[in-house]
């Protein structure tokens, strides 16, 4: 049940990630041409004052109110041209965002149903670990192998059968790490020697160098 819960919860946040970004490209469209008229008429209006106290002869203030009066109509022009869109935009967005609402859940619950596995029981890394090791994974046994060393990090036995273990499976730098624990710790070898140059040179992409 509350794995449903929190699907229902991470299903309606992804919606509205949908949803919000539309809204608020709607509402700024629609504002934004009220502002542009609103401004003009204060501009107006300013106009107005000023050639009342004198500030501004009448000539300059019949041409401001031309240009004014111009720009009000290219926008007015602008807002009947594009009416048709802009009543279109909105059941566009609308349509838009239903489809949206009705395909994220079905689509993401859907496959889910279908390829997930909501009533398998979990399994705690701790729980997979103390498993029997002849039942466990690679995976599995390098991970409990590594707790173990970083609980006893002094166990020369324990890197020295990590080590190829991490060759195999390319990790190199790890492998070479190892290596060099088990090396430090139990003491040098012909076979620890041999696996810590193949980790090297894995690690430099098989560049071998007078560095390595």
């Amino acid at each position: 049940m509350l794995f449903w819960v929190i699907a229902a919860i991470l299903t309606l946040g992804a919606s509205l990630a949908v949803l919000l970004p539309l809204a608020a490209s709607a509402k700024g469209a629609s504002s934004s041409g009220e502002h542009d008229l609103e401004v003009y008429r204060d501009q107006l209006s300013e106009l107005d004052r000023d050639a009342a106290r004198g500030l501004i002869q009448p000539a300059e203030a019949a041409e401001a109110r031309a240009e004014i009066a111009r720009r009000i109509l290219r926008l007015d022009n602008a807002g009947t041209a594009g009416g048709a869109n802009a009543g279109r935009a909105p059941a566009t967005a609308r349509l838009v965002a239903t489809v949206a609402v009705l395909a994220v859940p079905l689509v993401s619950w859907g496959l889910y149903v279908k390829l997930g596995s909501p009533d398998l029981p979990s399994q705690p890394l701790s729980e997979r670990l103390a498993k029997n090791p002849a039942d466990s994974s690679v995976d599995e046994l390098v991970a409990r192998a590594e707790a173990h060393l970083a609980a006893n990090p002094t166990d020369g036995r324990g890197w020295d059968v990590l080590a190829p273990v991490y060759l195999r499976m390319q990790r190199f730098s790890d492998a070479a790490d190892a290596y060099r624990n088990a090396i430090r710790l139990d003491g040098d070898s012909a076979v620890r020697q041999a696996g810590l140059g193949e980790a090297i040179a894995g690690a430099a992409g098989g560049i071998v160098s007078a560095l390595s």
